[in-house]
């Protein structure tokens, strides 16, 4: 069932379920103020010949001549019949009515006389409510009527309201189908751009987008998804081809020395000297091979984020990096030093930034490492970085002209940048005061 069809079938099913307890209501409140309205009458006209009973009188004959007396207590409304039992049990009313039944009424009125006993007659096929109540002479007066009006009410409601309901959820579903229609239309279309763009692998197009609700939300998300894979897949793209650059140097290189090995003539030093240079060509594939792992990674699925001291990380990295390279690496540090980020890849741009430091320092002077404030400081005191360069240190495969003799792929401060923005940091290069260059990771 598809959203469409589940949206009108929720909405005839409340419309049915409203438009049911609105009838059953209706028909209860219809019912009762009709009953009210047929007691209130049956009481009215009790009342009215009771009044007419204790008014002075010759003898009951009085009622039904055709004096003022009679026109008091003889009804004139067509559906209502009035008939009175005197003391002696004989029964008054008018001749062109039929009787109605007393007997139940005098054996509950003579048990209680000062209760009023309602019941229910069939005469001449119509129903009629019917009021018997005791005088204070003893005297029993019985009004009835008609409440076939009453029936044919109740059963015209019991007909009409589920034909009602009936209509009202024919159309709501109706205007449900045409809203649905028209909410899931935009929808629709996002699918099937999803499937053309599974299909096509063509990250180019986009949803046009009317209006703000959540639908419109919904395609303005869905672009923004498709900029963010064009960015994605146009940096893979841009990675891969500029390893494929950066791979044909080493490889060109390995291949030209093996042609060399394949010589005869060379002597034993040539060879232990072409080996070496093969031996450091394949370290540094396999460094490049680590480094553009780490890029092509996705920092933010391979691990989560949590409580990290800076200080620990930083005097861990420093004491490995002075015992594999014999160089200085102090720490300084002050408060605040606590911050949220991924422990792997943060010992892994941090020791880059000490590896860069030590390495174009020439392994001579120190490095400095200061934490504090939520910020990790690597400082050196190398040739520096020029104001030309500095914009480009974070990006893939770059080298300084000052530096591109020098072993490395160009690749570890691409790292480091990438660190910081999966994990909301800032990055930043600095001139050192006393010389060389400041590289910094500030975290918020």
């Amino acid at each position: 069932m598809n959203l469409r069809t589940r949206y009108v079938a929720i909405t005839a099913m409340l419309v049915f379920i409203i438009a049911t307890a609105m009838s059953i209501g209706a028909y209860r409140i219809a019912t009762d103020q009709l009953e009210k309205q047929v007691k209130a009458s049956l009481n009215q006209r009790a009342l009215s010949t009771i009044e007419a009973i204790n008014r002075p009188r010759r003898d009951f004959n009085d009622f039904f001549s055709s004096g003022p007396l009679d026109r008091a207590i003889s009804q004139t409304e067509f559906d209502s019949i009035t008939q009175i039992i005197d003391t002696n049990g004989i029964l008054h009313k008018r001749r062109d009515l039929p009787d109605l039944p007393y007997e139940p009424a005098l054996k509950a009125l003579r048990e209680d006389p000062a209760r009023a006993y309602y019941s229910s007659v069939n005469l001449e096929n119509h129903e009629f409510r019917m009021l018997s109540v005791a005088s204070p002479d003893g005297t029993i007066i019985q009004v009835a009527k008609d409440t076939q009006i009453l029936v044919d009410a109740q059963n015209g409601m019991r007909t009409y309201f589920p034909l009602f309901a009936a209509l009202a959820v024919l159309i709501s579903g109706g205007f449900a189908w045409l809203f649905a229609s028209r909410v899931t239309r935009p929808i629709e279309e996002l699918a099937a751009t999803a499937e053309s763009i599974a299909a096509t692998q063509d990250l180019n197009r986009s949803i046009e987008v009317s209006g703000s609700d959540e639908v419109a939300q919904l395609a303005r998300s869905f672009n923004t998804m498709l900029v963010a894979l064009r960015a994605s897949s146009d940096r893979q793209r841009r990675l891969v081809q500029d390893a494929s650059h950066e791979l044909r140097t080493p490889l060109t290189s390995l291949r030209a020395n093996a042609e060399i090995l394949e010589r005869a003539t060379l002597s034993d030093e040539d060879r232990a000297s072409i080996l070496a240079d093969m031996k450091a060509e394949v370290d540094e594939l396999a460094d490049l091979s680590v480094e553009l792992s780490a890029l092509a990674t996705d920092q933010r699925a391979a691990e989560d984020p949590v409580s990290v001291d800076l200080l620990d990380v930083v005097s861990e990295i420093a004491t490995r990096a002075s015992r594999r390279t014999s160089a200085e690496v102090s720490v300084h540090s002050t408060d605040d030093t606590i911050v949220s980020a991924r422990p792997s890849q943060l010992e892994r741009a941090i020791s880059n930034l000490v590896d860069n430091a030590i390495k174009f320092s020439g392994a001579i002077s120190a490095v400095e490492i200061h934490v504090g404030s939520k910020r990790v400081e690597v400082r050196d005191h190398g040739p520096g970085i020029s104001d030309e360069d500095k914009p480009h240190v974070f990006d893939r495969f770059y080298r300084a002209t000052s530096t591109r003799s020098m072993p490395g792929s160009g690749l570890g401060l691409a790292i480091v940048s990438q660190f910081a923005e999966a994990n909301d940091a800032n990055v930043y290069v600095l001139d050192n005061a006393g010389g060389g260059v400041i590289v910094g990771l500030q975290f918020k």
